[in-house]
């Protein structure tokens, strides 16, 4: 007999699902590892979940919901787009085993629903929708390019394995003497990014303008 209230909850589940993933890979996850690790049969987790693909996707939901969130009322969107953007790369860098499933999804793996609010939020401001999704879109692609860079130890100071400096002197003094850190370096080109897309916004503003029919006055 099914129990009146459900022995776990479908948060409980992932947040428990994302930590046997950040501790041992995304290979470590099964049906019967998660339901051990909840202290329930296997069949109780598909009160909440259809198969192991939907437990992913809602891991990658519950990683991504508060990067999402569209900031402070009143703060314009030149303001909010870059903190969300360096909040996307962090989220990204604190659960690196799931950056697969995230590149495998759509869309870079944000659901529908978690970019239906930025997009409202930006057309509101006057973003006009053209722009939108390649202005989210971009700042989606380097996030995610940038955290699989770091992910795998292509960060600032990863330079020439033991005894490679010789036969690459020139590799080895560059990244000994780097002048930007990985962060200063994101920062820069998510400036890049809006700035351009800013300008994108100005110019798509004014070929809509002019193609407003002005209204001619009738003779008397």
């Amino acid at each position: 007999m099914r129990p009146k209230v459900p022995l776990i909850s479908r948060r409980r589940a992932l947040e428990v699902a994302l930590a046997i993933v950040d501790d041992d890979g995304l290979e470590a996850l099964s049906i019967r590892r998660l339901a051990g690790a909840l202290g329930v049969n296997s069949a109780s987790l598909y009160h909440h979940f259809r198969n192991k693909e939907d437990i992913l996707a809602g891991m990658a939901d519950l990683v991504l919901a508060e990067v999402r969130e569209v900031g402070e009322p009143g703060v314009s969107w030149r303001d909010w787009l870059p903190g969300n953007a360096r909040a996307l790369r962090r989220a990204l860098l604190a659960h690196p085993a799931l950056l697969p499933v995230l590149v495998a999804s759509r869309s870079h793996g944000f659901g529908e629903h978690l970019l239906d609010a930025s997009a409202a939020r930006l057309m509101r401001e006057g973003v006009p929708s053209a722009v939108v999704m390649p202005l989210l879109d971009a700042l989606a692609a380097f996030a995610v390019s940038s955290a699989l860079h770091e992910a795998r130890g292509d960060g600032p100071g990863d330079g020439p394995g033991d005894g490679a400096a010789e036969r690459y002197p020139a590799l080895a003094k560059a990244v000994a003497e780097r002048g930007l850190t990985a962060d200063q370096i994101y920062d820069l080109v998510i400036g890049s990014i809006l700035a351009a897309l800013d300008t994108a916004v100005d110019q798509q503003r004014a070929r809509w303008m002019s193609s407003i029919p002005v209204p001619v006055d009738e003779p008397l």
